[in-house]
């Protein structure tokens, strides 16, 4: 069909389009509206009331399609809580489209989603998939009423361009993602890790009855599993199918490559993958540098680091300053790394995720010499430490005591005889001084 047959002059968006829709009189497709297909949330989801309420503040008090985005570490329950979000307001809303960006941008995520009910005129149909995008927003269905749009997993701002997105008001964007600071433009909500919400999780899963009885292991257990949402679930399930097995027992057992963080049944939980699973997605964005850097994290104590000790290890390795520099913004910039000061001097890394980091290093062929150089830079450092050492000498060193334990517990095969007693003798002295 050419514009003559339709009475179009022009290819442009707008009134022009949606004249050139209506006239597909013949089209199976005409008129048909597109059905809202965003799934229910997971029957075990508990707690996030401030969040919820964040998130309607942010989609109902703004001008113009708002766009909010939910942020944090993969398993912290970002997916969840818009599924919740969705069906605690579905009333509210005229449909609910779900768009998962993680394999595709959003323009092509559009199109597939809408071709199957809207006609794409003759002449768009060798426009760009922007142009396609943009036409299928502004001859949306159903005409009246809010829509909510909710695009699930965003890596890039570049996924989600300007031209591909909604223009008219009554779209409302939810937006899933494990970048920090998305998009200026963007009402930002960032997720953190409860051990109270996890401990209800826990309790919804197994009983109170069961919790109670060996409440302090589970306790240690949520500790272990850094309060994450997915890896709690994950484990609470796999107790669940198997009443016999005592929390303490599995306590012990308890790895990042144990079976009971892998997703086994995913149809019974709101899960759709496992521990490892989701930080690979993080880990597969980052550079060849960025890996190896936060493979050399995972060596340090589940404490704060003090980043000197980062830039000591990396420069015994050969990596250059900015090299590192760039490594760390983007760990930081993915929710693998967490600043502790606006000067970014002191970081933590989530205890999931360190164990992860450093079951990555044990495959790789680095593995030996991460583990010299992270020995031998504490062990350099320990011998700073004097024999009789002043108050503020003691203040400086503390930082340091959790990864010079590290390496007295674990990486004392990886120093030479001259070094070998350094971490040992730095931690008597520091225990000694104080008194202990």
């Amino acid at each position: 069909m050419d514009n003559k047959q339709t009475g179009i002059k022009d290819s442009t968006f707008g009134d022009h389009a949606r004249i050139e829709i209506n006239q597909h009189i013949n089209s199976p497709r005409q008129n048909q509206a597109i059905p809202s297909n965003v799934h229910s949330g997971s029957k075990n989801f508990v707690g996030r009331e401030e969040e919820l309420k964040k998130i309607e503040k942010a989609l109902t008090q703004g001008q113009g399609v708002i766009v909010c985005a939910v942020e944090g570490l993969g398993g912290v329950g970002k997916t969840e809580l818009a599924l919740q979000y969705a069906q605690l307001h579905k009333g509210e809303y005229a449909a609910q489209y779900w768009l998962n960006l993680r394999e595709m941008g959003l323009a092509q995520a559009v199109v597939t989603l809408a071709a199957p009910y809207i006609a794409l005129p003759e002449s768009m149909q060798a426009a760009s998939l922007e142009a396609q995008a943009a036409w299928y927003w502004q001859n949306w269905l159903p005409a009246q009423g809010k829509l909510l749009v909710i695009l699930d997993d965003v890596t890039d701002l570049k996924d989600i361009p300007q031209q591909a997105r909604p223009l008219d008001s009554r779209f409302q964007l939810l937006v899933t993602t494990r970048r920090r600071k998305l998009g200026s433009q963007f009402v930002e909500i960032e997720l953190k890790v409860s051990e109270v919400e996890v401990l209800l999780l826990l309790r919804k899963l197994l009983g109170d009855v069961r919790v109670e009885r060996e409440l302090a292991i589970a306790k240690e257990i949520c500790k272990y599993l850094g309060y994450l949402p997915l890896a709690v679930e994950l484990a609470g399930r796999y107790l669940q199918l198997d009443q016999s097995i005592k929390l303490a027992k599995y306590q012990q057992q308890l790895h990042i490559t144990h079976e009971s963080l892998d997703l086994l049944e995913p149809e019974d939980i709101g899960a759709t993958r496992g521990v490892i699973a989701a930080f690979e997605l993080s880990w597969e964005k980052l550079g060849e540098t960025t890996s190896q850097v936060a493979m050399l994290l995972g060596l340090f104590d589940p404490a704060e680091i003090p980043w000197y000790l980062v830039e000591d290890i990396a420069k015994e390795l050969n990596f250059g300053e900015q090299e590192i520099r760039a490594a760390r913004k983007q760990l930081n910039n993915l929710y693998l790394l967490k600043a502790l000061d606006d000067e970014w001097t002191k970081f933590e890394v989530h205890s999931l995720v360190r164990e992860f980091m450093l079951w990555k290093l044990e495959q790789s062929q680095q593995a030996n010499d991460f583990k010299k150089a992270f020995a031998a830079t504490l062990a350099e450092i320990s011998a700073q430490l004097p024999y009789q050492a002043h108050r503020d000498m003691i203040i400086a060193f503390e930082p340091n005591i959790p990864h010079v334990k590290e390496v007295a517990n674990k990486f004392l095969d990886y120093l030479n005889d001259e070094d070998f007693c350094n971490p040992l003798n730095a931690l008597i002295r520091f225990y000694r001084d104080q008194g202990q």
